[in-house]
C-alpha cells in the first residue's frame, strides 16, 4: 500500500469492526474522515446507515445478505479488498494499516473492545505495535482505550463519575499529569504492575491525562447508567 503520509487526503479513519460498541460513539462524520470497515463490522456500519469507502477482511464474519452485496460488486460499498481465511493478522491490524498507509493521523477503531480478551487487547496494542506514531483510539461498548506516549497527552470527554484508569505498558512511565481526576497525579511516576492508576474518576465533564516518557494505557469507562445500546 501506498504511503501517502506527505499530502494525506482524510484526517481521520473510522474502521468499523466485528466487536461491540454503542451508536452513540460514532462520531458526526466529516468529508475527512475514511471509513473502513474490517469483515463483520460492514454490518454495523451499514445498520447505521454509513457507507464505506474501504472495505477489507476474508469476510467470514459477514451476513450472507451483505456477502451476496460484495459478490455483485454492489458500487455502495467502496473499493474492497479480500485476504484468505488463513493468515498471520487480524482484519482489525489490516485496516490500521491500511489506514496508516494513507498518512492518517488519528484512528478510532469502532468494535475494537468487548468479547475475546486476547482480540481486545491485540487492539489495544497495535499502534505501539506498528510504531503509529498518531492516536488509535480502541472503542467498545460505554469504554475506550488509547496508549499514549511519553511525551505526551490525551484529553477524556466524558461526565461526571466516569472511570478513568491507567496502565503502564513500560516498566516505568514518568511525568505524569492527570487534570480533572478525583484523585490527581502531579508528575509522578508510575509502574508497570501495580494497580496505582485504576479506577480513578472525573470529576467533570472533561479530564487530561499526560506524562514525559514511558508507554501508558488510558482507559474511559461509562458510568453503568450512561452506556447506550
Amino acid at each position: 500500500m501506498k504511503d501517502r503520509s506527505d499530502n494525506p487526503r482524510f484526517r481521520r479513519a473510522l474502521i468499523f469492526c466485528n466487536g461491540e460498541f454503542s451508536a452513540e460513539s460514532v462520531p458526526e462524520l466529516g468529508e475527512d474522515d475514511l471509513v473502513i470497515c474490517a469483515d463483520g463490522g460492514l454490518d454495523h456500519a451499514l445498520a447505521l446507515g454509513i457507507k464505506p469507502h474501504v472495505v477489507l477482511g476474508d469476510f467470514d464474519s459477514l451476513s450472507e445478505t451483505v456477502r451476496r452485496r460484495l459478490r455483485e460488486k454492489d458500487p455502495a460499498l467502496g473499493t474492497v479488498y479480500e485476504y484468505p481465511v488463513e493468515k498471520d493478522k487480524t482484519d482489525g491490524q489490516i485496516a490500521v494499516e491500511y489506514a496508516v498507509s494513507e498518512g492518517i493521523g488519528e484512528i478510532w477503531l469502532l468494535g475494537g473492545l468487548g468479547g475475546r480478551l486476547d482480540h481486545a487487547l491485540g487492539n489495544v496494542l497495535l499502534g505501539s505495535a506498528l510504531g503509529f506514531e498518531g492516536m488509535l483510539k480502541v472503542l467498545g461498548r460505554g469504554e475506550s482505550a488509547v496508549v499514549v506516549k511519553g511525551p505526551g497527552r490525551v484529553e477524556i470527554s466524558g461526565a461526571k463519575g466516569d472511570y478513568v484508569s491507567l496502565i503502564p505498558l513500560t516498566p516505568v512511565c514518568t511525568g505524569v499529569v492527570t487534570a480533572g481526576l478525583y484523585y490527581p497525579l502531579r508528575s509522578e511516576t508510575l509502574y508497570r504492575g501495580d494497580t496505582r492508576g485504576l479506577s480513578n474518576e472525573l470529576i467533570s465533564c472533561a479530564g487530561s491525562v499526560e506524562l514525559a516518557a514511558g508507554l501508558i494505557i488510558v482507559i474511559h469507562t461509562q458510568r453503568e447508567d450512561r452506556r447506550g445500546d
